[in-house]
């Protein structure tokens, strides 16, 4: 029986501890690093105000018939624009805290959640579009019904490969205890199905035929740029991209399955 892979199945196979053992943030240790938040602009909102000063800029200039007042008021101009991000009120996170036993959201209003690395579930980062999607990324505590949003922090992307990086071998031990009670997991909603013996691909098109792949056929699997999973075959000429939560550790986990199969043919 396959079993699809999700958040949920961590806690399922006990890779995780008891929900609510987050305890206050003392106990988390020492702190790593922090990521504070960030108040952008919108794009529209920095050309208005950047047209805004040129037009101001060159009426200046103009009523007093000199042009050296230019440099002082984009200087002015470019500290305005500063000081109002900084004061623009932005909803969400204030900052978010690493330790070395775990993480600490501090709220809007100064109230801290702890987050042990072992109340964590998965995580998943979007890096945003050329079309002005924001970056963002979810983690999910145990035994929570929604993960919890992160957006518009400094240096957001670091803290979700950090978060990775840290859950990683849990995750990946709970993938192979999983494919070893069950026989399969399966990824993206059924599209990969993993099993010792290789893979099987359904693509998204109801009339696309299903394709299946031996280990000794899969060139490699990593985690993309963009948080996705791709996997490459020999016979297949794009990879196989799929929308996977904690990419890294699904890679890592393919990887050692290929890398076995490859000992032991």
């Amino acid at each position: 029986m396959a079993v699809t892979w999700s958040p949920t199945r961590v806690r399922s196979v006990g890779a995780v501890g008891a929900t609510g053992s987050v305890g206050p943030a003392g106990r988390l240790g020492p702190v790593v690093r922090v990521y504070r938040r960030l108040r952008p602009l919108s794009r529209r909102a920095r050309v208005w105000l950047h047209s805004c000063g040129v037009a101001f800029a060159l009426m200046v200039c103009l009523v007093l018939g000199e042009w050296w007042p230019a440099a002082v008021l984009a200087a002015a101009a470019v500290v305005a624009v500063s000081g109002y991000e900084r004061l623009r009120p932005v909803p969400g996170l204030r900052s978010v805290r690493v330790h070395e036993g775990g993480v600490v959201l501090v709220s809007a209003g100064g109230r801290e959640k702890p987050l042990p690395w072992s109340a964590m579930e998965a995580t998943e980062y979007s890096p945003g579009g050329p079309r002005g999607a924001c970056e963002h990324g979810r983690i999910w505590p145990a035994g929570a019904d929604e993960p919890v949003e992160l957006a518009h922090l400094r240096g957001l992307d670091g803290l979700f490969r950090e978060l990775e990086e840290r859950l990683s071998p849990r995750l990946r031990a709970a993938l192979h205890e999983t494919l070893r009670t069950e026989g399969s997991v399966r990824f993206a909603r059924g599209r990969l199905t993993v099993t010792a013996g290789g893979l099987v691909h359904r693509p998204p098109h109801p009339l696309a035929a299903t394709e299946s792949y031996r280990w000794t056929e899969v060139h490699s699997a990593r985690a993309s740029g963009l948080g996705e999973l791709e996997i490459r075959t020999h016979s297949a000429g794009l990879p196989l991209t799929f929308p996977v939560p904690n990419a890294r550790a699904a890679a890592g986990f393919l990887e050692g399955l290929r890398t076995a199969a490859g000992y032991h043919p």
